[in-house]
């Protein structure tokens, strides 16, 4: 599998927050999970979506194994968490290029905000990637601490065109075992 890695690492007092946007050409194989469907679409593990312009036709979180996350998104300390989105149109083209930005910022269920990454694509700005290569979309999250278990992380994201007008906004929510 073909991933185009970026890494964002950011410390905080709370959390070890690792952010890692990719670009796949082959779609993961996972297990089964509730589905929510929607205008054709497939949703899983309560990722929220709104969507302007993309023809989204999957959405869901897995572990690096390529299981699923399990439903209500229990997961351990330190374990990656993959939230894959499957864009199967709305990209602009440009000369055979396209130009996806990204962004994710996570807060605890009290509020309090433990990330607010930087563009993620940003290293792409001038190149752009292949139109094949951002249908499927992933952006990564790794809770490495967490003082109160009770609490949980919301996670917004942000993947936009930034040579059209298409957008996708989201979150979803992880809790620690």
């Amino acid at each position: 599998m073909k991933f185009i890695h970026l890494r964002c690492i950011l410390l905080i007092h709370i959390f070890f927050v690792i952010s890692l946007p990719a670009f796949a050409q082959k779609k993961h194989t996972v297990k089964k999970s509730t589905t929510k469907t929607t205008e054709g679409n497939t949703v899983k593990n309560g990722i929220r979506l709104t969507n302007n312009g993309f023809k989204i036709s999957e959405a869901y979180l897995f572990f690096d194994d390529e299981s699923l996350v399990p439903e209500g998104n229990k997961v351990a300390l330190n374990q990656n968490v993959n939230m894959l989105l499957i864009i199967d149109s709305g990209w602009a083209d440009i000369g055979g290029r396209v130009f996806p930005g990204a962004k994710q910022v996570l807060k605890l269920s009290s509020g309090k905000e433990i990330l607010n990454s930087e563009e993620l694509f940003a290293t792409f700005d001038t190149t752009g990637v292949a139109p094949e290569d951002a249908r499927y979309v992933t952006l990564n999250a790794v809770i490495t601490e967490m003082k109160d278990k009770k609490n949980h992380v919301i996670v917004n994201f942000r993947v936009w065109d930034k040579k059209g007008t298409a957008e996708i906004m989201g979150s979803y929510k992880l809790y620690i075992k």
